[in-house]
């Protein structure tokens, strides 16, 4: 486990492996999520969470096939995030509470350090807590009436029960913007159980009932290559 310096050693990294232009950013990411607000997640259409003072998440992503960064692979690659977006969070100030990344354990360096940058495109914030970063294994299950995401560390878990508007349809959000994306399929509904596991003084929370969904989101386009030092 590191603190903030660990974050901007992940962010040298990408001066050491990855210089060169870096053309065809490219992601198809389904993710798990689940927070603190009640069904459905009031931040997207309002200027501040339910409660009007925080936002206690975790998110479970794992890239699909075809997915990369440059030239690196991220097909199967997961990663969690866990944190806190705080009270006000969108523009023009884009600033946040705190956040704890976990990198599976089987993604490679190079993996990381492109799935920290895109962990920035598409959350364009500024943690002013800072990010911790971890390494855990990540299982990842996605249910005809259920998902489940955990830590194996026990830091962290998920399950998703989905929402059905018939027995046959789950109901669904479209036409909304996730985050900085460029696209996604719609927002799948369903009612959440989450934890995050206080950690080294970290802080810790459990929910039940509260918003979950679904999201496969897609973004792409040209990076440049940062000059190295």
């Amino acid at each position: 486990m590191s603190a903030c310096p660990g974050w901007a050693k992940v962010r040298r990294s990408r001066q050491e492996n990855l210089i060169g232009p870096i053309s065809g950013v490219l992601g198809y990411h389904i993710v798990i999520e689940a927070c603190s607000c009640p069904l459905f997640c009031p931040c997207y259409y309002n200027p501040e969470p339910s409660g009007g003072h925080l936002c206690e998440f975790n998110m479970a992503y794992k890239f699909q096939e075809r997915s990369h960064y440059g030239e690196v692979d991220l097909g199967g690659a997961m990663v969690w995030i866990q944190g806190d977006l705080g009270a006000h969070f969108g523009p023009p100030d884009m600033t946040t509470e705190w956040a704890e990344v976990s990198f599976d354990r089987d993604t490679s360096p190079e993996q990381r350090v492109a799935i920290h940058f895109w962990i920035g495109e598409v959350f364009p914030v500024k943690w002013e807590g800072g990010v911790t970063v971890h390494e855990d294994d990540i299982t990842w299950e996605d249910g005809e009436r259920e998902a489940n995401a955990s830590l194996a560390s026990g830091n962290g878990a998920i399950k998703l029960t989905k929402v059905f508007q018939t027995p046959d349809e789950q109901a669904v959000v479209h036409n909304t913007k996730y985050f900085n994306a460029d696209s996604n399929d719609g927002f799948w509904l369903a009612h959440s159980e989450h934890f995050k596991k206080s950690v080294d003084g970290s802080p810790g929370y459990e929910y039940d009932g509260k918003t979950g969904f679904m999201v496969t989101h897609r973004i792409s386009g040209t990076i440049e290559a940062e000059a190295s030092d």
